[in-house]
């Protein structure tokens, strides 16, 4: 993939999930090391993001068969998730089976926020 179609492929993405057209792109380098720390698998992603001027929190419960593998190089800033089945959509984090069809699952886990 070129680099003009990484980033409009990044740019639809972007706005179908924050329903908002980004302002910037920008381009990140990182070092991939040749070797990782395997830590465990993935059981919940959380993370904040705006929409419509508004912050929100996301927690997203992997199913089984999906959860990636958290994995760490030595560097700074160094923290991977490797495999799994899921894609990223404008809805978030999707599981998806082995077949490539989306597969829903009962929470494992209640996350309680707590609002500052």
């Amino acid at each position: 993939m070129g680099r003009r179609k990484d980033i409009r492929s990044s740019a639809a993405l972007y706005k179908g999930f924050r329903e908002e057209r980004p302002t910037r792109a920008r381009e990140v380098t990182f070092r991939v090391p040749r070797a990782v720390a395997v830590m465990g698998q993935v059981e919940f992603f959380g993370y904040m993001t705006t929409h419509a001027g508004r912050t929100h929190l996301y927690v997203h419960q992997f199913a089984p068969g999906s959860r990636p593998t958290f994995a760490a190089g030595k560097g700074r800033n160094q923290a991977f998730l490797i495999g799994g089945r899921y894609r990223v959509t404008d809805r978030g984090i999707v599981d998806i089976d082995a077949s490539g069809r989306e597969v829903r699952t009962r929470d494992r886990y209640k996350i309680e926020v707590i609002k500052r």
